[in-house]
């Protein structure tokens, strides 16, 4: 679940792009991303924003690898809520790419990281 104290930021059409937290590092400024994962503290509430509108929701097509059983399984994001992050092991919009969808919790857990 998102913490009461992140604040969202929002592109211009509305979408969420990630929080901001003023009070974990305060006096800083800690922009998390989307998938709830805290980036480096930054001075100003500006920067905050503009670290966040940079990295946007692009990452989200990015392929990753989640531990599941004691292996990895490479997949990718199909859905990002407020309380659960559903995975596929689909790695195409293809049709006949079925593959199984994985939750794991919101945010990220470690055993979620980059391919």
């Amino acid at each position: 679940m998102v913490p009461e104290q992140w604040i969202p930021h929002r592109r211009e059409d509305g979408e969420t792009i990630g929080w901001i937290d003023m009070i974990v590092a305060e006096p800083q400024v800690v922009p998390i991303d989307r998938l709830g994962r805290p980036l480096d503290p930054v001075d100003e509430w500006y920067d905050t924003e503009g670290v966040l509108d940079e990295i946007g929701l692009r990452f989200l097509m990015d392929r990753y690898v989640v531990e599941e059983e004691g292996r990895d399984t490479v997949v990718r994001i199909a859905h990002v809520y407020d309380d659960r992050i559903v995975l596929s092991t689909a790695l195409t919009d293809a049709v006949e790419d079925v593959g199984r969808e994985i939750v794991v919790p919101f945010p990220a857990p470690s055993t979620l990281r980059p391919a």
